[in-house]
């Protein structure tokens, strides 16, 4: 029962930081005028940057795998 509490306490807290998240979103669009395609092109960049680092970090990964493999 302790644990089913402290799930609904995680998730809730979750929940209210994602919508702290929408709500300074809609903020910036609305009270600072910024334009939601800048912020979506912004969203694209920093989604292809984490792409480009874990696609990375996974090869080096890899590869110290197979050398580690191949030198056993």
């Amino acid at each position: 029962m302790a644990k089913l509490k402290k799930e609904i306490r995680q998730r809730s807290a979750w929940i209210a930081s994602m919508l702290g998240c929408l709500a300074f979103l809609l903020m910036a669009v609305k009270v600072y005028d910024v334009p939601v395609s800048t912020m979506t092109a912004n969203l694209m960049f920093m989604l292809g940057g984490l792409m480009l680092i874990i696609g990375a970090a996974a090869m080096l990964g890899w590869m110290i795998a197979y050398l580690r493999k191949r030198f056993r």
